[in-house]
Order: C-alpha cells, then structure tokens, then sequence
C-alpha cells in the first residue's frame, strides 16, 4: 500500500508536524495566560533576558567596530609613503600644541562654573579622543595619497 499526501495535511512530508511560530509581546508586556504574581516574575525574567541579550549585542557590535577601524588605520598606514607619514605627524603634533594653547588662553579667561562643567565633560569623552583622532588622520592621510596619484 502507498500512502498519498495531499496539500491539506498537517504534518510535512518528513512526518515531523510542523513547526508553529511563537512571538514574544513587548519586554515587560504580561499576557493573560501568566498574570498574577508568577507572571509579574516571568515578565522580569523576559525583560532581564532581552535586556543582556541587547547588551551583548551591543558589546559585540563595539567590538567589531573598533577592530576594522584598528585594521583599516594599519593597512592605511603600511601603504602610505613614509614622508607623508612623517608630514602628518608634524602636522598632528602642531595641531595638539595649539589646541593646547588655546585651552590655557581659554581657562585662563573662563568663569570657575563653566569650567567644573567643562572639565567634568571632557573628563566623560576623554577615553574616545585618541581612537578618533587616530582613524581620522588615517583617513586624511589615505585620501590625499589618493588625490596625489589621481593627479599624476
């Protein structure tokens, strides 16, 4: 005896039934079947689970960021010519001592409050400067190499 399948049945032709789709409401959304107390945990439960798993993600995410950007500034740098590397250095080295400058000029004729905020933002951003400002002088480097040669 063969066994026909029509398009109607219910289980898929490996005689596993088939898989129905579960959705989660929004974090923190109880639904009807677990409310009460053990819901109101459940819900927690969901939330903390969405919550490290968004923050995984998110760390992840940095991760990768930041090394393509270490890769993308190292292969900039091993194809650039050493006396722009070198111009660019004194360029960068330039622009820290004027910085500099203009900071002290500045302090020096700022009111104390503005400058506990000023000091306090800075101290929060301070971690970033280096990684930025190295990735964009690679990326100036890497695009007057390529300005030069389509000149030639």
């Amino acid at each position: 005896m063969t066994s026909q399948h029509d398009g109607n049945e219910s289980s898929s032709p490996s005689g596993e039934p088939p898989e129905t789709e579960h959705t989660l409401g929004e974090p923190g959304q109880v639904d009807a079947s677990s409310a009460g107390a053990d819901g109101k945990t459940t819900a927690k439960e969901k939330a903390a689970a969405v919550k490290e798993h968004t923050i995984a993600k998110a760390k992840q995410a940095t991760t990768q960021v930041r090394e393509k950007a270490g890769h993308t500034a190292d292969l900039a740098k091993s194809r650039t010519p050493e006396p722009i590397l070198h111009t660019a250095t004194q360029t960068a080295a330039h622009v820290r001592d004027t910085a500099n400058r203009a900071g002290h000029l500045a302090a020096d004729k700022t009111p104390d409050v503005v400058r506990e905020k000023a000091a306090h933002a800075a101290h929060a951003a301070g971690s970033k400067w280096t990684p930025l400002l190295a990735a964009g002088i690679a990326t100036l480097v890497f695009l007057l190499m390529r300005r030069s040669r389509r000149n030639r």
